[in-house]
């Protein structure tokens, strides 16, 4: 089964390889260096941004349909940035593809989509999309009751 694996791989990378000669025969070496260098900068940037989102996951404002939404898509992300930092003109066509936000869904079809759970919470009155409901004695972060000091705030200044 390794073998098998290790033997697609490889002729992937060859075949990409070949389609990078192949462009450089049409555009010239120059063109192409640049088509290669600007990938790997693509590439670089796409990764960096996947982490970006992976870092939002714990911001205060983020709310769980935007919490699901950044689980989902950041491997789809890592995997676009690393097909635009393999060199070759069939691996940055992939990660285009891959890219677009309606061919991902298409890729992910039949699972839900955090609009399928805002429609589904629309539908239902009784419960919101995650299945949550909140009681009299539910603790939500970000509730605060304020209380006085034990002394004034000009006893700290003298």
């Amino acid at each position: 089964m390794f073998r098998l694996s290790l033997g697609w791989v490889l002729f992937v990378f060859i075949a990409d390889l070949f389609s990078l000669f192949v462009l450089a025969d049409a555009i010239g070496a120059w063109w192409s260096l640049a088509w290669v260098l600007g990938a790997m900068i693509l590439g670089v940037l796409v990764i960096l941004d996947a982490g970006d989102t992976l870092k939002s996951l714990g911001g205060i404002f983020a709310t769980p349909s935007e919490r699901l939404e950044a689980i989902k898509e950041t491997p789809w992300l890592l995997l676009v940035g690393i097909l635009f930092f393999i060199p070759g003109v069939l691996s940055d066509a992939v990660a285009v593809l891959l890219w677009l936000p309606s061919l991902r869904q298409k890729v992910l079809r039949g699972r839900k989509t955090p609009s399928s759970f805002a429609a589904s919470a629309a539908n239902d009155d009784s419960a919101s999309a995650s299945g949550y409901t909140r009681t009299s004695n539910t603790i939500i972060e970000g509730e605060w009751v304020e209380k006085t000091p034990p002394h004034s705030r000009n006893d700290r200044l003298n």
